[in-house]
């Protein structure tokens, strides 16, 4: 069906189905009716009620499908793409057993071009339209894996995975040849298409980097003002192997303030053995935090707190952390969310976990002017998720948006307008 209302002739092409948004001022767009407008430069000319929306061409009537903003997945790890559900112990059992030897095969650029196309489709394909991403230690493998984000149009945030000790051999990189290559990533395609692309520094997490290596990472950040993504506090066993690692740190998390690794463009995923002073110390620095519920659940990690970065304003994103995490689906995370925080007795709403998956995600990797939320002069990073019949609430609409997870894939994607699925 296509119907047709007035307005601008710069308009691209709009969607109309039932549209459900945060709002970057807080609380949520329900519009059963909904329309979105999208201009010829790929961003929202208008998002909210087909009644009264201005727009003169055809509409593509989409209804009973949401209209929602593209997912943000602010934690994933690109080499891990093929172990999904590979049951090897806790974290760092895990580590040794499944996830080294599968990332030591980044070094033939073959296998990595096959895992990067996998990786990038399933990615659309659970409606991801910004991803933060850990890639090998390999700078080949994470330059293939750019080339494969750009060429399906995705917006991302890729690392080159730093580690100097506590890995095997064919993993270890020097903290100067890390640099040189993050240097060359830099020049190479950091920012490219408009900031669509972006390099963030990656330490892996403190126990395979030494201090001098956490150190040249801070301050290769600094000097460039980029995202540093790693890992804290995500395993009792790990915390304690860190504080071996590094005896002069007063804490986990004190590992990385003395490397001044800590800030506003700092995203540390998972954070779950953390006590009062750290999330102090969190909100003092203005870090985010990277929440992988499925990924803890599958480790036997234990289960993060919302509650300490809710009332202390720490910024919080979703991440599927796969292959810890078992699905691409950032709609899969929010159950587990959905999950983790009722088993702690503290419950989140499907509406905060929407906000966590979206704009809180993309707040974390600081591109939430840009994206995260279907609202007027944004980007348009959008996701179609079909339904088999109308949502006449917002609760309504949120309980197959967050619960009916067996509906993984999404029947459209855009980002900046363009289609990409």
């Amino acid at each position: 069906m296509v119907a047709r209302v007035e307005a601008s002739e710069r308009d691209a092409f709009a969607l109309r189905g039932t549209l459900v948004t945060p709002l970057a001022d807080g609380g949520t767009l329900f519009a059963e009716d909904g329309l979105v407008v999208v201009g010829r430069d790929g961003a929202i000319r208008y998002a909210g009620p087909t009644r009264g929306a201005r727009h003169r061409g055809p509409i593509e009537d989409l209804r009973p499908a949401l209209l929602t903003p593209g997912f943000v997945d602010v934690h994933t790890h690109f080499p891990q793409t093929r172990i999904i559900g590979c049951a090897t112990g806790p974290l760092l059992d895990w580590l040794e057993g499944s996830v080294f030897p599968e990332e030591a095969r980044f070094t033939r650029a073959a296998y990595a071009r096959e895992v990067a196309s996998e990786f990038t489709a399933r990615l659309i394909a659970a409606g991801t339209t910004t991803v933060a991403l850990f890639s090998s230690s390999s700078p080949r493998a994470t330059d293939i894996a750019v080339q494969a984000l750009d060429e399906a149009g995705l917006r991302a945030v890729v690392g080159l995975t730093w580690m100097d000790q506590n890995c095997p051999k064919a993993l270890r990189i020097s903290t100067d040849d890390a640099i040189a290559a993050s240097r060359r990533a830099l020049a190479r395609w950091h920012g490219r298409n408009g900031g669509r692309l972006r390099f963030a520094v990656t330490p892996r997490f403190a126990i395979s980097c030494s201090r001098p290596m956490l150190e040249a990472a801070g301050a290769l950040a600094r000097e460039h003002e980029l995202l540093v993504q790693t890992h804290v506090a995500e395993n009792e066993r790990e915390g304690v192997a860190t504080l071996e690692v590094h005896p002069y740190a007063s804490s986990y998390l004190d590992v990385y303030a003395r490397a001044g690794l800590l800030g506003p463009r700092t995203v540390l995923a998972h954070a779950i053995h953390l006590g009062a002073r750290d999330w102090r110390q969190l909100a003092d620095t203005g870090t985010t935090i990277a929440h992988c519920p499925d990924s803890n659940f599958f480790l036997g990690s234990g289960r993060m707190r919302l509650a300490p970065p809710t009332r202390l304003g720490v910024p919080v994103g979703l991440g599927s952390d796969v292959a810890a995490g078992r699905s691409f689906s950032l709609r899969r995370a929010m159950a587990s969310a959905y999950d983790n925080a009722l088993a702690l007795g503290a419950p989140a709403s499907p509406e905060a976990l929407l906000r966590l998956a979206t704009l809180g995600g993309a707040t974390v990797l600081g591109c939430a002017q840009e994206t995260g939320s279907l609202e007027a002069g944004k980007d348009a990073d959008l996701v179609v998720v079909p339904r088999p019949r109308p949502a006449r609430t917002l609760d309504a609409a949120l309980a197959g948006l967050v619960f009916d997870t067996d509906a993984i894939e999404v029947s459209a994607s855009y980002v900046r307008g363009r289609r990409i699925r």
